[in-house]
């Protein structure tokens, strides 16, 4: 009886074991590329699409009409800056505006039959506003992870175009370590490179999708040196150590801004319990009969 249960907990103990291995392993290993765009264009096709995403999709190219060529370009613009957040265009950002309009106008028209005209002009305001905001700040986002990476791959760049490696190879390894914006960046300029794009141009375009002020001054100084001919290896010195310092600067700016935030937040949270705390406990100290205070 003792090895009938010895086998059974074993059981159980492998097929846990072959379980756990199958839930952490990668569902579609071992299958082959035909198979995987198959299956993801079933799911896409068995994918419902609800009334709001069909309202938004029929929307969105009348508000793009309605916006503007010029506004258009602004939004796809500001798109490119901010890194194409998953896989953002401008159809989808205007959806977006779209369903922001559409949840703020059902509230802006329930706080207008309510008879508060201040709340429901707020929540007018809001609908445009907030997409617009929420792309500043993934751009600002990207532009920090850039402005912060920038010297750290100045430097190793530096050292390997000095030990005489050309520019392109050096480029191409010192990115590789790296990952994030400043990484994708990197990887397609070097594409455009290779596909035959002028060196100026390339680096031109990858100032403009940056826009940073250390990414720009590192494009300019390094067209610079090209035309002129002077060394490349001291030349990404002096930007690196410019860049490290602007970072710096950056650095302390960004402290002093949060020194009110965190005061502001330690008043908040912290002065009103503590002046309870005390009252509360001077109070009891006192021993005074508020009933008989009070009548």
């Amino acid at each position: 009886m003792a090895i009938a249960y010895g086998l059974g907990f074993a059981a159980c103990f492998v097929v846990f074991l072959g379980g756990w291995r199958m839930a952490r392993a990668d569902a579609l290993e071992g299958w082959d590329v035909a198979d995987i765009a198959l299956l993801r264009d079933e799911n896409r096709r068995r994918r419902r699409v609800g009334p709001l995403d069909r309202l938004m999709r029929r929307t969105a190219p009348q508000l793009g009409v309605l916006l503007g060529p010029r506004v258009v370009g602004n939004i796809r613009r500001r798109i490119d800056l901010a890194g194409r957040p998953d896989g953002m265009t401008v159809d989808t950002f205007l959806q977006l505006m779209v369903k922001y309009a559409i949840f703020f106008g059902i509230a802006a028209l329930t706080m207008l039959l309510l008879g508060n005209l201040l709340s429901a002009l707020l929540a007018l305001a809001a609908a445009p506003i907030l997409p617009f905001s929420r792309l500043a700040g993934q751009q600002r986002r990207r532009r920090t992870v850039i402005d912060d990476g920038l010297p750290d791959l100045l430097d190793v760049l530096a050292v390997t175009v000095g030990a005489g490696i050309g520019f392109r190879s050096a480029l191409d390894r010192v990115s590789a370590r790296f990952s994030g914006p400043l990484r994708e960046e990197i990887a397609f300029t070097l594409h455009q490179l290779d596909v035959g794009v002028p060196r100026r141009q390339a680096f031109s375009n990858l100032r403009d999708r940056c826009d940073s002020e250390s990414m720009s001054a590192f494009v300019s100084a390094f067209l610079q040196a090209e035309e002129l001919g002077a060394p490349l290896a001291d030349t990404l010195n002096g930007i690196a150590r410019d860049s490290r310092r602007d970072a710096a600067q950056r650095a302390r700016q960004r402290a002093a801004r949060m020194v009110p935030r965190v005061t502001l937040l330690v008043s908040t949270m912290m002065v009103p319990p503590t002046i309870v705390i005390i009252g509360v406990g001077m109070w009891l100290g006192a021993d005074v009969d508020l009933g008989g205070l009070l009548g």
